[in-house]
């Protein structure tokens, strides 16, 4: 979905300002609308950079907003207590702006959605479900508990790709320091021996590394530039995964990633009491994968006909054969919660088992191959000066 910021009058004339997902301009009108808001300005934004807020900041913010809520005390003091305790300087600005527009008369999911360059863009679809049943504070409670989840995953794979990264790193600095310093070292072995062979292929590629040194420099430099960018403010994210989901062991990873997002909403949501369609369009907006959104639109289309869920799932293929069987089994015994709580933890169990395996191999495959490369060189080196002496004798 795409991001738009927009400038809206109420029913009361007041002017409000803020941010709304949607697929194109005419979606994010005819919300608005449904909201009774007239537009004033609506345009899209591309570059939504995320401010330097830590996960644990959010996380710690969000379970105090929680407690605080919970004890009944209204919004406005919340918010005005939060600022009071919080150490970061960006925190504490969002939190301020939420201060404000909470005062001005929007809801808090309202007012957390008009910051998406600081809370998850699923955040205020998970409120909104707490503030229509009057149970925001569970919901505070579950967008934490769904950030911890992430950050969990996220910390055991930075942990593991450390080692990995530090390997890589360290042998292409060794690779460049070789073909810049070391190789050319033989250029005057093997003058007037004829043809080199492979020594003579890695003379070749030292010399267009030491001729050409600004320009790749700069090449490095611009790739390293434009990789940020676009994680920063393109669909790099999004054409990753769905790059890797073409390789069969992380797309199954990703495909278990997708399922827990889903059945753990749909569980949450029904249990609170929210109806099946409405469940799904609010899970569909809280989901990472852009194209699984998209297809879950059609489905919500299909339930609104009347067809099931599972079967209008099963129609575009969004999940495993044995998820569209369990959710079959929970429609026909009217048990949906306990059936989205099965598959929430059967797939997290696996979720966790097969990341476990992609960095187990990972780290001795990294290992293989650069110790491959550097030593295919060394061997190339060694035999170089072994046929230039035989040669000389």
């Amino acid at each position: 979905m795409k991001q738009f910021k927009y400038v809206a009058r109420r029913k009361d004339g007041t002017l409000i300002d803020g941010w709304i997902r949607a697929e194109n301009d005419l979606q994010a009108k005819r919300q608005l609308q449904q909201q009774q808001r007239q537009v004033v300005m609506l345009n899209e934004q591309r570059d939504v950079k995320s401010k330097r807020i830590s996960r644990e900041t959010l996380i710690t913010t969000l379970r105090e907003l929680a407690t605080l809520r919970q004890s009944g005390m209204p919004l406005d003091q919340c918010m005005q207590s939060l600022q009071e305790n919080v150490g970061d300087k960006h925190m504490g600005a969002a939190l301020k702006r939420l201060y404000y527009d909470i005062e001005s008369g929007a809801s808090l999911s309202e007012a957390i959605a008009a910051q998406p360059d600081v809370f998850p863009f699923y955040v205020a679809s998970m409120l909104r479900l707490g503030e229509a049943s009057g149970q925001l504070g569970e919901a505070l409670f579950s967008v934490s508990e769904r950030i911890e989840r992430e950050e969990q995953l996220v910390s055991e794979i930075k942990s593991a790709l450390t080692y990995p990264a530090f390997l890589l790193v360290v042998c292409v600095v060794v690779i460049f320091f070789m073909f810049l310093y070391v190789i050319p070292n033989f250029e005057t072995m093997v003058q007037g021996n004829g043809d080199a062979g492979a020594l003579g292929t890695l003379l070749n590629i030292s010399a267009f590394f030491n001729d050409n040194l600004m320009l790749i420099s700069a090449a490095v430099a611009a790739a390293v530039g434009g990789l940020y960018y676009g994680a920063v403010y393109g669909h790099l994210k999004d054409t990753v995964l769905q790059g890797l989901s073409t390789i069969p062991l992380f797309g199954n990873l990703i495909d278990a990633w997708n399922i827990v997002q889903f059945s753990s909403s749909m569980q949450k949501l029904l249990q609170a009491g929210v109806e099946l369609v409405e469940s799904v369009e609010i899970t569909l907006n809280s989901l990472s994968d852009a194209r699984l959104r998209k297809r879950l639109q059609h489905v919500v289309l299909r339930v609104r006909e009347g067809r099931g869920l599972a079967e209008s799932l099963a129609e575009y293929g969004l999940f495993s054969p044995m998820v569209i069987r369990l959710i079959q089994t929970g429609e026909a015994g009217a048990s949906l919660v306990p059936c989205f709580k099965e598959i929430n933890a059967l797939y997290e169990r696996r979720l966790s088992k097969g990341l476990k395996q992609i960095l187990t191999i990972l780290e001795p495959l990294v290992i293989v191959i650069m110790g491959g490369i550097v030593g295919s060189i060394m061997i190339v080196l060694i035999s170089g000066i072994i046929s230039v002496n035989n040669i000389s004798l």
